[in-house]
């Protein structure tokens, strides 16, 4: 008889459709059934198609009854868990981790996992205190980087570090490049020319992605290398501040502001180096798709970036111009060979700790020990 497996997230979201499905494929369909179940949000079709697992379940929480004390989303998963049995319960970000923790003070789970994304996650002392008391031995919280994880820790004293763990993010390598588009596709969708030497970044338009640096770098590339061009890709609160920071620095026709691209990584090929500008950024998956595609990257060197690029990729000081654009002006400097060079290494890296196969490993080495030695 197979075990059932529930994953739970927040929403329906782009970034967490491929989260479950970054753990849905774990399970071996001929051991395993897996139930994905998005909290909040009504059923989807399009979200429906892109889940990957056997059952796909859409609660319809509203928003404004999981901000307090969550009891009809408690009763809901309940209710879910006592028809299923579920063997192993992930779950992704606070809130679900919240309700489940709930859940299990009434009906046994063998092993509950609780990821968490975002940097500060558990440093509200009324989460402290919460989870010190319900939190059970078969419960793990999970940061997707080791800066993540270390938050975790500092914030949760009165749980025993081994239970709080490392799980990286991954990428389907061999899908993820399959659908790249090539480097003339990409060019031509974002109406690039083909002689340029192009910058490009993609992320949110918000404050912790730092844009303003890289327009201030990219200012300085101009007196350089008059051919230069910068994408970045996104949307945002900062976007109307962005653009007129680009043409008061008279690069309007310069900076390319594509706004949301749906699947903005098959773009990347049109980039001749991938550029994250971020001030924190608890992992940066971005990272990892700029890496599939083989390009020269420059990175901040803030909480999980240099987890992920390690060596791969050139690392700076956040927020600070000048050492941005003494990188950018070194990978202009650098002939096709030696960036082709980093972005194989980049590339290289992913398949060694960030692929399907790296993943699979990690978790089931992390189930192996728990479920079969004990908690």
């Amino acid at each position: 008889m197979r075990k059932n497996i529930l994953i739970l997230s927040h929403s329906d979201a782009t970034q967490f459709i491929d989260i479950v499905n970054q753990y849905a494929q774990l399970f071996d369909k001929s051991q395993y059934e897996v139930t994905v179940a998005y909290l909040t949000g009504t059923p989807n079709e399009q979200s429906r198609q892109r889940t990957i697992a056997e059952n796909i379940l859409f609660l319809n929480v509203p928003k404004k009854k999981i901000r307090y004390l969550k009891i009809g989303a408690i009763k809901q998963l309940l209710s879910l868990c006592r028809q299923k049995n579920y063997h192993v319960v992930i779950c992704h970000r606070y809130k679900p981790a919240y309700i489940m923790l709930w859940v299990a003070q009434f009906i046994r789970i063998p092993l509950l996992v609780f990821v968490m994304h975002e940097l500060g996650t558990m440093r509200a002392r009324g989460r402290q205190l919460l989870i010190s008391a319900l939190a059970k031995k078969n419960t793990l919280f999970a940061g997707v980087s080791n800066a993540v994880r270390d938050d975790i820790r500092r914030s949760l004293s009165r749980i025993p570090q081994d239970r709080i763990v490392t799980l990286y993010n991954m990428m389907d390598t061999e899908n993820s490049e399959k659908n790249l588009f090539s480097r003339e596709e990409a060019r031509k969708a974002l109406r690039l020319p083909e002689d340029v030497f192009v910058f490009g970044h993609i992320g949110r338009l918000a404050i912790n992605k730092d844009q303003t640096t890289l327009i201030k770098a990219f200012e300085s590339i101009k007196q350089h290398y008059p051919r230069a061009k910068l994408v970045i890709a996104g949307d945002g609160e900062l976007e109307h501040a962005l653009k007129n920071q680009a043409n008061q620095a008279g690069l309007a026709n310069d900076i390319f502001f594509t706004g949301f691209l749906p699947h903005a990584y098959r773009y990347m090929k049109a980039f001749d180096c991938f550029v994250l500008s971020s001030i924190q950024e608890a992992f940066g998956r971005v990272l990892i798709e700029a890496m599939i595609a083989k390009l020269p990257i420059i990175a901040t060197q803030v909480n999980g970036i240099p987890e992920v690029i390690h060596d791969t990729g050139l690392l700076i000081t956040p927020n600070h111009v000048t050492q941005l654009f003494d990188a950018m002006k070194y990978i202009c400097d650098s002939s096709s060979h030696e960036r082709n060079a980093w972005g194989e290494k980049a590339y290289q890296r992913v398949i060694q700790h960030f692929s399907a196969p790296a993943f699979h490993q990690q978790f089931w080495s992390l189930y192996e020990n728990r479920i079969h030695h004990g908690f």
